[in-house]
């Protein structure tokens, strides 16, 4: 697979979850600055989010508050 800038990325790891009418896609990639996790979401078009490995467990810990405050 072959990025925006023609730099070979490498697929590490590769999981999906359907959630009503949408798709998303987890991604570890590897490509010539690092690792990261792309996060794509597939419902009629396509978006992602690309998350540095660097910054995974500040992201994690984000997601984490959201979805407790989401039960308050």
């Amino acid at each position: 697979m072959v990025d925006e800038k023609n730099n070979q990325s490498k697929d590490l790891y590769s999981s999906q979850v359907d959630i009503q009418t949408k798709r998303f896609f987890f991604d570890i990639k590897e490509n010539h600055k690092g690792r990261y996790l792309r996060i794509t979401e597939q419902s009629g078009g396509r978006s992602s989010i690309v998350v540095p490995i660097e910054g995974l467990e500040e992201f994690e810990n984000q997601i984490k508050l959201v979805v407790s405050k989401s039960f308050d």
